[in-house]
């Protein structure tokens, strides 16, 4: 019987042929992750050692992240090796009670290393502005383009120079303005042409003022906005004009009695350069001087001549002739307050001119012309006359006087023996009258309507009393009839009684 191979009973046992499976499954294995590696360092032939420390220092670090997550899979694996379905079971429960940490993100900050400015920076950042302030207040061109200057304020701001920078500005400007005003001192004598250099003065700084603030807004925006108590720069160059113009008091003064006089010249029928007088006079309100340096003088000046020209006018002029130039006069001063005089002026001039021309001279008016106008039925003049004097609350005196006036007319009428006859209609029409100058010219005021019906009761009663006195003496005998002289005695008593 023939023995058996040593091939068949080797490939005949499980057994026999494992440990030769192990050996050739880790032989084969070491041999890819030799070529594995080397295909990597031929891929990396240009890294040197200090760089290949990095690479394995970040690979490690990553590694480190990763190790706790790589062990639990490497436990979870073995344990399912071992285990079979309960340990694979087990480690899914684990992953799900203890979810993997979020990596964490590494963040490189670069810190850059602060410039350093050139030590004249400043200095020479100023110069290239003050050039250009130099161009402006004289008036000439400047090389610099304007995109320029403003990146130099900003440089400046941005650097924290912004009070040095305003400080020079300030003082470059005030050096300018005060020699700008001082020129002014000792010019023409003719007030116009004066006042016009003025003018062109003011305007001249307004447009430097509003070039150099363009320039220079940047520095407004920020350091002036941010530091309390600092004016802004067009503010900055109105309180420098407005303290070198009171230090050349020469030109403050020649200046206020030059728009006086141009106004005094405008009331006697001169024309004048309205627009010149806007102008200067806007100039006292943005420097905040109007009312000290303006308007006190104007109001005091305003006061001496219509108290002059009411005094000349009442006594040269009828009634009506008068009240209608007050009212042209009230109506001129405010077109004035229109045209160039502040609004605030408006008030105390009106207020001025009424109590100069109408005020001070209201009982004259009566006296003068009251009767002259409601024995006319001057309704229009009558109207004027109310109208005005309603502007100055002296409605109780022309109230007064209508009384008056009614109350005499009425008395001669009742008591006037040859108008007897008569006397009913003659009352009809004077009332009719009455009605409509108090409709027309009196706007239906409801006192003055109080006052014709009192003064018409007035009327009656003294008729009334008129008949029984003359009753009285007509029954003491024929001595004391109505008729011939007892008529006279009786109405002689009457008058008697009521100048009682």
């Amino acid at each position: 019987m023939s023995q058996p191979t040593t091939s068949t009973s080797i490939s005949s046992n499980p057994i026999t042929l494992l440990p030769l499976f192990l050996f050739l499954h880790h032989h084969h294995h070491h041999h890819r992750h030799r070529r594995h590696h080397h295909h990597r360092r031929r891929r990396s032939p240009n890294f040197s050692g200090d760089e290949e420390g990095k690479v394995a220092a970040v690979a490690y670090s990553l590694d480190n992240k990763n190790g706790q997550q790589t062990s639990s899979n490497s436990f979870g694996r073995g344990v399912g090796g071992g285990s079979g379905g309960s340990g694979v079971t087990a480690n899914l429960s684990r992953k799900k009670a203890t979810p993997p940490q979020p990596a964490k993100k590494l963040v490189i900050k670069l810190v850059k290393a602060k410039p350093m400015l050139p030590t004249d920076f400043e200095e020479n950042t100023w110069a290239t502005l003050k050039s250009a302030i130099s161009a402006i207040f004289l008036k000439q061109p400047d090389p610099c383009d304007l995109e320029k200057l403003y990146q130099a304020v900003n440089d400046l701001c941005l650097h924290k120079m912004g009070g040095s920078l305003y400080r020079r500005i300030e003082n470059e400007c005030e050096s300018y303005i005060s020699a700008a005003l001082q020129s002014l001192v000792g010019q023409s004598q003719d007030l116009v042409v004066f006042l016009s250099l003025v003018e062109k003065c003011w305007q001249d700084f307004c447009d430097q003022m509003l070039m150099i603030r363009g320039i220079a807004l940047y520095l407004d925006r920020t350091y002036v906005k941010q530091t309390p108590n600092v004016r802004s720069l067009w503010d900055m160059g109105l309180q420098l004009f407005r303290k070198h113009l009171s230090l050349a008091s020469e030109v403050e003064h020649k200046t206020v009695f030059g728009l006086l006089k141009m106004i005094e010249s405008e009331r006697l029928g001169e024309a004048v350069d309205r627009t010149l007088l806007n102008h200067l006079l806007k100039m006292f309100t943005a420097l905040g001087i109007y009312p000290e340096s303006f308007e006190k003088p104007f109001l005091e000046s305003t006061s001496e001549f219509f108290a002059a020209e009411g005094v000349k006018y009442i006594q040269l002029s009828d009634v009506p002739d008068y009240l209608k130039h007050v009212e042209i006069r009230l109506q001129e001063e405010h077109e004035r307050c229109l045209h160039y005089l502040d609004a605030s002026t408006k008030k105390p001039l009106i207020a001025t001119a009424e109590k100069q021309l109408l005020e001070r001279h209201k009982s004259a008016i009566l006296d003068k012309g009251f009767i002259m106008l409601m024995n006319g039925n001057r309704i229009e003049d009558l109207q004027r006359m109310y109208t005005l004097y309603s502007r100055v609350n002296a409605l109780e005196s022309f109230r007064q006087a209508l009384s008056q006036y009614i109350r005499r007319t009425g008395q001669g009428m009742v008591l006037d023996e040859e108008k007897d006859k008569d006397m009913v209609s003659s009352l009809l029409e004077f009332k009719a009258s009455l009605d409509r100058i108090w409709t027309q010219s009196f706007f239906k005021n409801e006192a003055f309507s109080n006052t014709v019906k009192d003064a018409f009761e007035h009327l009656i009663n003294l008729r009334q009393l008129l008949m029984s006195v003359c009753s009285v003496f007509s029954v003491k005998g024929p001595q004391f009839s109505l008729s011939g002289s007892s008529t006279h005695s009786c109405v002689r008593g009457m008058n008697v009684l009521l100048s009682t």
